[in-house]
């Protein structure tokens, strides 16, 4: 009996509406796949195929790519990237703000490992270097679901180099600027910089300017969360600018908005991307990239003063024992979130707090009355209790208004973005994120932005959200759905999108992208996960 004659293709997708992510008019095509890229994308393609799948009115779009992810906190504890390939996304750029859990050293192994434990990761941190935990993330363990890019975060270079207070000696900068070069030898894309929190807004920017020196060596990309975005946005984005200008760097500026009511001139937000916009005309390659809601995450932390701070996190628990310090801090923590200086606790949700985990998902006031407290106790008690898991404990605010939401969606600056992480419906992840940014973020970009309130035409949505990033980072042959591309695709149900209130949290997994290939591998078929992991690691090019 002669051998079976192999199909022509792997699989083929036909009749859908295909956006093929360049921002051309959508038209009607048969997508065909074989060997992990798109080898046809035509109408009544007849090669004969291993399988095929019906999407006669359904929308065909590239794998969506998220520039500005943290879901290299919950990879290790959901491999499976449920929350996030089940809308769609097939690429995360991770390691953003600064806060990486590589390189450590040896102080910074327990923090990380209870860090992670939050995020469902119960293994042993067993990494030190940057490229021993991209070992551990995508060459053992089995592989993730999504592909990733990393960023390396100036935080946790800061840290490994056993750094602390501002002003970094010239010993300093060389320790960083070497694990720097370690994760730029690894093929991370750049470095991430987080100013507002943590050891990273101890930095000056002398030491920030001198360690991102080493990323040109590498056409390294430089992206930070900068220093304010309030009364003083327009000095950080100064800051930023000079940092990338002086080193001669690519610069992403991550999440570019203003909190409402934190103290921001009227027109500053504007007047801050001007500033962005005359860079780029006269040589800088810098963008910035927008989250979808008036809501995003936060680091407790981000409130406290330095002095509280300096000594580390075991040291800031037992000050917090003082009611002197307590009422000293309550006039010294008007920063990051300013408006709970103005009593606006009811816009702050305890999110993660691994040492009071019955309080998760409460506001403040709801903490407060629940333990007879006023909130600013009810915060420093949250805090102590963490100790040194202090920077553990993440915030979500309600920050933006819906209006300068939507302005930045549509600025063609700004590619499209979450700044949440991947998460499932069980475990520990399921327990703190309960709120749609983490289900439902990249699909309010469709049913929300597009579909419901006309922010932006359903082609430019898409290729917000998948050329301009893929272009950005130089992911090279993703992005678009092209003959020669990597099959990263995603197919909508815009009707059932439409349909959807993506503002309200269900506790269930998105509904209206019911397939999702990643190079070239159905891993969500009929709005199932099938369990395959077939992203890679995808290093700078």
């Amino acid at each position: 009996m002669p051998a079976a004659t192999a199909p022509a293709v792997d699989f083929v997708l036909l009749g859908g509406k295909v956006v093929d992510g360049s921002g051309t008019p959508a038209r009607v095509a048969d997508v065909a796949v074989k060997d992990g890229r798109v080898v046809a994308v035509e109408s009544g393609l007849r090669a004969e195929a291993g399988q095929r799948i019906d999407v006669t009115e359904l929308t065909v779009v590239p794998g969506f790519i998220d520039p500005h992810s943290h879901s290299d906190w919950s990879v290790l504890g959901n491999r499976d990237a449920q929350s996030t390939i089940r809308q769609g996304v097939t690429t995360e750029v991770v390691g953003n703000c600064g806060v990486t859990y590589a390189p450590l050293s040896a102080a910074g192994v327990d923090p990380a490992r209870n860090a992670l434990s939050a995020y469902g990761y119960d293994g042993k941190v067993t990494w030190r270097g940057f490229a021993e935990l991209l070992d551990v993330v995508h060459r053992h363990g089995g592989g993730t679901s999504q592909n990733l890019a990393w960023f390396v975060g100036h935080t946790a270079l800061r840290d490994a180099a056993e750094l602390r207070g501002t002003g970094a000696d010239a010993g300093g900068i060389r320790r960083m600027v070497r694990h720097l070069e370690e994760a730029m030898d690894a093929g991370a894309l750049g470095m991430s910089s987080g100013l507002e929190y943590g050891s990273g807004r101890d930095a000056t920017t002398d030491e920030l300017t001198g360690v991102a020196a080493a990323l040109a060596r590498y056409d390294g990309i430089y992206a930070s969360h900068i220093r304010n975005r309030d009364a003083h946005l327009l000095d950080a984005v100064d800051e930023f600018l000079a940092i990338a200008g002086r080193n001669g760097l690519r610069a992403q500026l991550s999440h570019l908005n203003v909190r409402h009511d934190t103290g921001a001139l009227p027109d500053a937000w504007h007047e801050a991307v001007g500033r962005l916009a005359a860079e780029r005309e006269a040589g800088m390659d810098v963008l910035a990239d927008m989250t979808p809601y008036p809501h995003g995450i936060g680091l407790a932390t981000g409130l406290l003063p330095g002095w509280l701070l300096g000594d580390g996190p075991a040291h800031a628990a037992r000050l917090l024992d003082d009611a002197e310090v307590r009422a000293r801090l309550r006039g010294d923590c008007d920063r990051y979130w300013r408006f709970v200086h103005k009593g606006q606790w009811d816009r702050v949700v305890l999110a993660t707090s691994p040492a009071t985990p019955e309080l998760e998902g409460l506001s403040f006031p709801q903490i407060a009355e629940r333990r007879g407290q006023d909130c600013w106790d009810a915060f420093f008690d949250v805090l102590q209790a963490a100790g040194t898991d202090m920077q553990a404990v993440q915030l979500m605010g309600r920050l933006f208004t819906p209006e300068h939401v939507a302005e930045a969606i549509a600025h063609p600056l700004f590619c499209l973005g979450v700044d949440g992480f991947t998460s499932r419906t069980d475990g520990p992840l399921a327990e703190r994120t309960r709120h749609p940014l983490f289900f439902t973020g990249h699909t309010h970009y469709i049913a929300h932005h597009v579909l419901q309130a006309g922010t932006l035409t359903l082609e430019e949505a898409v290729r917000k959200g998948t050329s301009m990033v893929a272009d950005r980072f130089a992911l090279h042959g993703r992005g678009r759905v092209q003959v020669g591309a990597h099959a990263d695709l995603a197919v909508l149900d815009l009707a059932a999108l439409a349909a959807q209130d993506t503002f309200a949290f269900t506790g269930r997994y998105a509904a209206g992208v019911p397939h999702v290939i990643v190079n070239g591998r159905l891993v969500v078929h009929d709005g199932q996960h099938l369990g395959t992991r077939a992203g890679q690691y995808l290093p700078r090019s």
